[in-house]
């Protein structure tokens, strides 16, 4: 049998959380959610669109290069022709549509499906390389 001090002496070692502090943690915790979660939303919206604009940067990549090239080949700057076939439509994630309107050309780059930025889009003007 044990003996009632040694029984009152283990009960009053023995330590633990009061419910106060549980419940203190538990609202300090769904503060920090209520704070993180939507930014980490905002995170995702922000990266989408930062695909997007370095897609259109590798299209204005491919327009210089294209424009460059036809240069050295001999073309003048009013022969060289931007469209689909001589600026490429694929890149990766993305689809390249390219136009021509007097000296501006304007690219879309569309989200492929499948990925994360399936069907978003975003579309840019630019003076045609050569043009005054």
């Amino acid at each position: 049998m044990i003996d009632n001090q040694k029984l009152k002496n283990v009960l009053e070692s023995q330590k633990g959380f009061t419910l106060v502090e549980i419940i203190a943690v538990l609202v300090i915790l769904g503060i920090l959610a209520a704070v993180a979660i939507p930014k980490y939303f905002n995170l995702q919206e922000e990266a989408r669109t930062k695909a997007l604009d370095a897609a259109l940067g590798e299209g204005i990549g491919r327009v210089n290069q294209h424009f460059a090239k036809q240069l050295l080949l001999g073309d003048t700057p009013g022969e060289i022709i931007y469209d689909n076939t001589t600026i490429g439509t694929n890149l990766g994630d993305f689809t390249l549509t390219t136009g021509v309107a007097s000296n501006t050309i304007t690219m879309l780059v569309t989200g492929n499906a499948g990925t994360p930025l399936d069907g978003n889009t975003r579309s840019k003007s630019v003076p045609r390389p050569g043009s005054p």
